[in-house]
């Protein structure tokens, strides 16, 4: 079986425990207007317009593996493995779910970096392959949330509810974006969301970055939000005592 692919990291530290190989599938139904990688949304290889580089490349399943295994030692001395992320990795789920249950079979650590926006049975049917779910959050407010995202996020919470109760083990990461979706009350709603979570292990915060910028510059897409500053440790710090604060009054 082939996918679509359009970055492999090695030695990464960020997407999962340990040191791990992150594997990036191109095509990705949501539309962020902060979006940090824009040349992940369509699903097939693109040209960029101001260089040769090209985004995306057909591999196999054996292509793919023959990458993440050479750095297996490392997987074992650090507790790291593999990470499937995107894009929306959902987006080319024969492919995904061949490549999980490949490096299960291979021993690897596999982690899936989702949106969630996605088929529930694609949950299902992934769970078995599956040791650790990254799930975004993007925004609680499902107007909100549809403005800056291109899709409403009503798809997103049932399956996260769902895949909650089945106890898979689950990181939620939430890319914050300071005037979009990082006012106090925003922060309040994720804590009390994610406050009923049974399984969920860390509630990561993600800071907006601008690379995405010079990406949309490269293959000709416009964007959608061109803020250049990234937030300060002011504003991190003040996500973290909102959350920290919301836990607290809700506990």
């Amino acid at each position: 079986m082939k996918g679509i692919v359009f970055d492999i990291k090695r030695g990464g530290v960020k997407d999962g425990p340990g040191i791990r190989t992150s594997v990036f599938l191109k095509g990705c139904p949501l539309r962020c207007v902060w979006c940090h990688n824009p040349e992940s949304q369509a699903p097939e290889i693109q040209r960029a317009v101001t260089t040769d580089e090209v985004c995306g490349r057909e591999m196999s399943v054996e292509d793919v593996m023959a990458e993440v295994l050479r750095d297996a030692v490392f997987y074992r001395t650090s507790g790291g493995g593999v990470t499937f992320t995107g894009g929306e990795p959902m987006l080319q789920f024969g492919f995904l779910k061949a490549l999980c249950a490949a490096a299960r079979e291979a021993g690897v650590h596999v982690a899936v970096d989702t949106s969630g926006h996605a088929p529930l049975e694609r949950f299902a049917e992934l769970a078995p392959f599956v040791d650790l779910f990254l799930y975004d959050l993007k925004c609680m407010d499902p107007e909100r949330h549809a403005r800056l995202t291109g899709v409403p996020n009503n798809l997103i919470l049932e399956n996260l509810r769902r895949l909650d109760a089945t106890g898979a083990r689950i990181w939620i990461r939430c890319p914050l974006v300071p005037g979009l979706n990082d006012s106090d009350s925003d922060l309040a709603a994720l804590r009390a969301f994610t406050g009923g979570l049974r399984s969920m292990e860390k509630l990561e915060i993600c800071p907006y970055h601008p690379i995405g910028l010079e990406k949309c510059a490269k293959f000709g897409l416009a964007p959608r939000y061109a803020e250049k500053e990234q937030p300060t440790s002011a504003d991190v710090a003040r996500w973290r005592a909102a959350l920290e604060s919301a836990a607290a009054s809700s506990s």
